[in-house]
């Protein structure tokens, strides 16, 4: 077949795959779903007065989105706009690379299971996931720009993906510096020094953002990061056997915490907790306020004192968020109906959602319902890029969803396959990207470059699968 004839066809699939999904989940889901997150955002939305517990500046924006359409509906498009957008763009650059197929492969990506069924709830994880994709989708273009004009606006539109990014989720910093590492000009990464000069400074940069954000908007203050410090200082407590809180008052603080621990998350320890724990959210901000404390000087304090009991927490919580050595699961990948919320806005009875439920709830049977496996799937993908020395993006976006998946190791208090659509998502372009690689070089490959990304796949998920079998 002729080149020009295979990109045509090539092109055409691309663009039904991509309109199908598009249109499936926009008819099914419509007007989005709305969780309990998305029902605190656009209230803060109606209001016009923000806090900082989620981005305020998805609510600034979910105001803005207000005048085309009251409700979830305009934050959907913008989701789905972003994420298939970014798609459309890659699998684009591969055609224009005469790699059809390649292409293809790229738009069938965003039809994996628990991507379809989470892309119909509105949640900053999409939003943010949307954003990185699209600034990729630029990102790979600044090379099929043909003038300096063009590959500046890719640029550029890459980096403002990028920023918009960092301000929806404290770790999204995290996905951010390999992206942003790999569109920053050549002579600020040509060397090691200046690379890793280059990537504290993005990763200090990035970071401001968001609390740049929260001064601009005026949003209130939240203590939102009590929450993470309250959920270690008790799984500290509970594997020490030695109190790490501070004084709270409580009668024998290492009993009540192991009536409040859970590592599944810190919900236990919450102001919406249908038990309140007397070491809780509540009392640790009144002791706070009232005793001047330094929540993060407490909980360094107890992570040198105790850092096996630290581990031991963190590795537990860990093992339950990517669904890793467990019995059975996840059992639950996405919703499928709004909250109750005061505006009455819920997705009408249609056929549509409970076929994408049903095909998610069968995926998470399988490990491409496993963050683990999508985990080991993006590292594969760095080590085997390195190997092939792929292009810098695709070696940026593996990293950027490995990196990602793992920051839920420090930063995770809650377990949801929510959190981990960005590793999903970018994990499974990044692997088709460097498979294509893989595909390319033929004959020339080391045994080294197959074996070693192989096993990094197949150890984690051979002992996630056998941990389901002897349970």
């Amino acid at each position: 077949m002729r080149p020009a004839k295979a990109n045509f066809l090539g092109l055409t699939a691309v663009a039904a795959a991509i309109v199908l999904a598009v249109t499936m989940v926009s008819v099914g889901y419509w007007p989005g779903i709305m969780i309990d997150d998305a029902r605190w955002q656009y209230q803060q939305s109606v209001d016009n007065a923000y806090e900082d517990w989620h981005p305020p500046l998805m609510a600034w924006i979910w105001r803005r989105l207000m005048f085309i359409q009251p409700g979830p509906a305009p934050m959907l498009v913008l989701q789905l706009a972003l994420l298939w957008g970014g798609i459309a763009l890659i699998a684009y650059w591969a055609i224009k690379h005469g790699r059809p197929r390649l292409a293809l492969a790229v738009a069938l990506s965003g039809w994996l299971p628990a991507s379809l069924a989470l892309s119909g709830t509105v949640t900053k994880d999409c939003l943010m996931a949307g954003a990185l994709m699209s600034s990729t989708g630029f990102a790979l273009t600044i090379d099929l720009a043909r003038s300096r004009i063009g590959r500046a606006i890719a640029g550029a539109g890459s980096f403002v993906f990028i920023v918009f990014a960092a301000a929806l989720r404290l770790n999204a910093v995290i996905a951010c510096v390999p992206l942003l590492l790999a569109i920053l000009p050549k002579p600020l990464t040509a060397t090691k020094s200046r690379l890793i000069a280059s990537g504290v400074a993005g990763a200090i940069a990035l970071s401001l953002v968001g609390p740049a954000v929260n001064i601009a908007l005026q949003a209130e203050g939240t203590d939102v990061e009590l929450s993470p410090i309250i959920f270690d200082l008790g799984g500290i407590t509970e594997h020490s056997g030695v109190n790490t809180f501070p004084d709270l008052h409580v009668r024998d603080p290492v009993a009540v915490n192991h009536r409040c621990y859970d590592p599944v998350g810190w919900d236990s320890y919450s102001t919406w907790s249908k038990v309140p724990c007397p070491l809780g959210f509540e009392a640790f901000q009144n002791a706070k306020d009232e005793d001047d404390l330094n929540p993060a000087k407490i909980w360094l304090s107890a992570v040198v004192r105790h850092p096996l009991a630290y581990a031991e927490h963190r590795l537990a919580h860990f093992n339950l968020s990517t669904e890793f050595l467990v019995p059975n699961g996840p059992i639950f990948t996405a919703w499928s109906q709004s909250v109750q919320n005061p505006w009455g806005y819920s997705i009408r009875s249609n056929a549509i959602v409970p076929a994408i439920t049903a095909l998610a709830d069968d995926g998470a049977k399988t490990p491409i319902g496993w963050p683990i496996f999508w985990i080991s799937v993006a590292l594969a993908a760095v080590v085997g890029g390195m190997f092939l020395k792929a292009p810098a993006i695709v070696i940026a976006l593996a990293s950027s969803s490995f990196l990602y998946g793992l920051s839920y190791l420090v930063f995770g208090v809650a377990v949801g396959m929510r959190y981990y659509f960005w590793t999903i998502s970018a994990g499974a372009v990044a692997a088709i990207l460097v498979s294509g690689e893989y595909s390319s070089t033929g004959s020339k490959l080391r045994p080294k470059a197959v074996a070693v990304p192989a096993l990094i796949i197949a150890l984690p998920t051979a002992a996630a699968i056998l941990a389901r079998i002897v349970s």
